[in-house]
């Protein structure tokens, strides 16, 4: 006897009403479209609309038209690779009297007595009493204070003070200079420049010195330092690790490049290249010979050139002054009984380069250097300024 068979539940259909419901609205939509497109009206609408594109392409090629024609200053914006600080920048000219107020040497000690957690100095030379005891007292204060300088200068007093005083102190230990004259102070401020920290760079010779507030510029010189401070790594060793190699400070760019490991004659070489009607140059040594056939070309090419030589190095078999002197270049020598001692070219009134770099082949391969390009109109005026002043009566 088997167990009776479960009846089969079968699905529900949809119901008539709502298939009804649906082909009502299908056959509404559909008279809807066959009524528009035999409708009288509809060509004339979209006459409208073409009408109505036609206006709007008129209107904004007349905009464009009326927009080329006003002369709109361009505002550069920065781009990725350059950072923008909120800072500032002063450049400060040597020789000064050595009781002058608010001297070289003032702003400098000041820069130091100002630091709150770190000095980081390198300096080529270090035996101005007034900076070694700047140093001093920060350290003293508890601020990290730490400095490299060049194995050449390692008995001048200053940096022997220092030493005494219980500040680290690494010398580079090599025939070439550590050439650099920089100071990063709190990891937001940049000194540098020309002049050596010593009686005959602030008191004697013809040197500048820029003070920039800048984190991003501070970055790329503690790099630096750091390569040579802790890690020893000096001249060629140096590795290619700039983190900024452009910075915006407030409305300037500024380049920032360290021989020899950044091919800096190129960028100097670019900036010569890109002079439309002048260059002026103050050079203590300027003995590269790619630097002064690249100028000698830009006269040949109708670009302007003047330059100031320290006098006593003209005698120097490599000097350029005679090549620029025979290609038509306006050539000077200083008349400082000490030393002309900058290291600068004014492009077109716009751009100045400037640092510790002098123009020879011993700063591009072998010497511990630094070099800032600044593209600003002020700053060029106050170079040129000085190369105006430096000239022979």
């Amino acid at each position: 006897m088997g167990y009776p068979r479960k009846k089969r539940r079968r699905r529900k259909k949809p119901g008539k009403p709502l298939r009804n419901l649906v082909l009502f609205f299908a056959l509404i939509l559909l008279v809807l479209v066959v009524l528009y497109l035999v409708s009288p009206a509809r060509e004339a609408h979209d006459q409208q609309i073409r009408a109505l594109w036609a206006s709007l392409r008129d209107q904004a090629a007349l905009f464009q038209a009326r927009l080329e024609t006003l002369d709109l200053p361009t505002v550069p914006l920065p781009s990725p690779a350059q950072p923008t600080d909120v800072g500032e920048l002063a450049l400060f000219f040597a020789p000064v009297e050595a009781l002058s107020p608010f001297g070289i040497d003032d702003h400098l000690v000041q820069f130091i007595s100002d630091a709150e957690s770190s000095v980081l100095a390198a300096f080529y030379e270090l035996s101005l009493g007034s900076v070694a005891d700047a140093l001093i007292e920060r350290h003293r204060a508890g601020v990290r204070v730490a400095i490299v300088s060049d194995s050449h200068y390692e008995d001048r007093e200053g940096v022997l003070r220092c030493i005494a005083a219980g500040i680290p102190v690494v010398f580079d230990e090599r025939s070439a200079f550590m050439h650099n004259k920089f100071c990063v102070v709190d990891g937001t401020r940049v000194w540098t420049g020309s002049t050596n920290v010593s009686e005959n760079g602030v008191y004697r010779n013809n040197n500048n010195a820029l003070r920039i507030v800048s984190p991003h510029l501070a970055e790329n010189y503690t790099h630096e330092f750091r390569e040579m401070f802790d890690a020893r790594r000096f001249g060629r060793r140096s590795p290619r690790n700039t983190p900024h190699p452009e910075v915006v400070v407030g409305a300037v760019r500024i380049e920032c490049y360290f021989a020899p490991e950044d091919d800096v004659e190129r960028e100097v070489l670019s900036e010569i290249a890109a002079a439309d009607t002048r260059i002026d140059f103050m050079a203590f040594s300027f003995t590269s010979d790619p630097i002064g056939k690249a100028m000698a070309a830009r006269v040949a090419q109708g670009v302007r050139v003047r330059g100031l030589f320290e006098g006593r190095n003209v005698n120097d078999r490599y000097a350029e002054d005679d090549r620029l002197r025979d290609a038509g270049a306006e050539i000077y020598l200083d008349q400082n009984r000490y030393s002309m001692h900058h290291k600068v070219i004014v492009i077109d009134g716009e751009t100045s380069v400037t640092g510790s770099y002098n123009f020879s082949k011993s700063a591009e391969k072998e010497n511990d250097e630094n070099l800032l390009i600044i593209h600003d109109a002020a700053i060029a005026r106050q170079f040129t300024d000085e190369f105006e002043r430096l000239l022979p009566r």
